[in-house]
Order: C-alpha cells, then structure tokens, then sequence
C-alpha cells in the first residue's frame, strides 16, 4: 500500500511537497508544474501495460458499495473467477478525511507475474483494461462513472487541499509512464485536461486556462 490515504496504491510518492510551488483555483491549490509546457502525451495503454494499476486503489467506502451494487453490469467485463463480489474488495475499512463519505477500502490485488508490478487489480483485466471503465462504456455512461476517484485522477494527487502532479514514483522504474515523449510541447493542464475537470469542474478548469493565459501574456 503506498504512502498517503489519498493516493493510488502505485507505489512510494518520492518527491517533496516543500519547495512547491502552487496556485488557487477555488477550494484548492493546484501545483504550478502543470502550467509548464513539456514534450509529452497521454500514455497508451498497450505500452504502459497499465503499470499505474499493479497495486490496486484505495475507493471512497460509499464508491465501493455503489460498485456492488453494479455487479450484474460489472461481471460479463471480467473473467468468470472474478465474479464473487466478496472478493473485490480487500475489506480494510479507514477513517480518511481525503474522501466523502470519510472512510476508504482498497481493492483486491491479484499476484501476476505477467505484470510489470508482479501483481494487478482485481478488476484489471489481461488485456490491461479496467473492466469498471469497460462496463461504464458499455452502459453508455462516463468512462468513469464506475472507475474510482483516485484511479481516473492519476497521474495527479488530490491530498487535504493540493492537487500535484505525481510523476517519481516506482511506476517509471517499472516502465510505465504517464507522460509519454512526444515532439511537440504541450501545457501539462492540456495533457491532463480530463483529469483536472475531475477535480475542479468544468468551471474551475477554465479559471486555470485563465490563469495560464495571464501567464503566458505576462512573460511575452
């Protein structure tokens, strides 16, 4: 289980938090890193093997009863040894003030020596695709209505205020990456567009474009 209630369970956060540097957008400081431009894209799965997913995630308690609730749309996106919703959840309930309802399980990890990590989430299939996202899709809905909140937000970190960018942690060592080289330089709230609305709306996302815009003139 890596360090912090909040964070994905993908392995030790290296970095410090501080000397970082951050901006408020609403409730939450954002960390300036994603306002800098790289020579990056998002990861593509067949290369990255889903390496984030090795170690499984800590689920806000409510999430999780909900996913139960779903079974019956959830179990034809995973193989049939994997139907026992009893098995889904590794049943370590913590009180954890990072989630809504307080509280936080984690889900069941597999041992796979076939995975970068040597082991995979529950509902991380062989085709390293998540089968909470594949039934989200097949019901027409958001890919991540069923996904955990901390699984679609890597690789960033929501934790007590700060939303940081998680990008020295064990998933680089493995080969995977969450920021894929690419020729072209692209802002980072660009690249992780979809996981920064996650986290701040629709509204408070266009407040950090702003924000990049006015920094962006200033420096000109």
């Amino acid at each position: 289980m890596s360090s912090g209630g909040s964070l994905s369970r993908c392995g030790d956060v290296l970095r410090s938090q501080m000397s970082q540097k951050w901006v408020r957008v609403g409730a939450l400081q954002i960390d300036s890193r994603l306002l800098e431009s790289r020579p990056v894209a998002r990861c593509v799965v067949e290369d990255c093997r889903s390496a984030c997913c090795g170690h499984g995630v800590h689920v806000d308690l409510e999430h999780a009863s909900r996913i139960v609730a779903e079974a019956q749309l959830i179990k034809p996106h995973l193989p049939a040894d994997r139907h026992d919703v009893d098995n889904w959840f590794d049943g370590d309930v913590d009180a954890d003030r990072d989630f809504p309802s307080g509280h936080r399980v984690g889900t069941q990890v597999m041992v796979d020596p076939e995975h970068p990590a040597g082991s995979r989430c529950i509902f991380l299939r062989s085709d390293n695709r998540c089968a909470l996202q594949a039934a989200s899709i097949a019901q027409k809905r958001h890919p991540w209505d069923l996904k955990p909140f901390y699984c679609a937000l890597f690789p960033l970190i929501l934790e007590e205020d700060k939303v940081y960018l998680d990008d020295e942690n064990a998933i680089y060592a493995l080969g995977g990456t969450c920021q894929r080289a690419a020729a072209v330089l692209t802002p980072l709230y660009r690249v992780f567009e979809d996981e920064l609305v996650l986290a701040l709306g629709q509204e408070g996302y266009q407040h950090l474009c702003s924000i990049a815009q006015s920094r962006r003139e200033g420096e000109q």
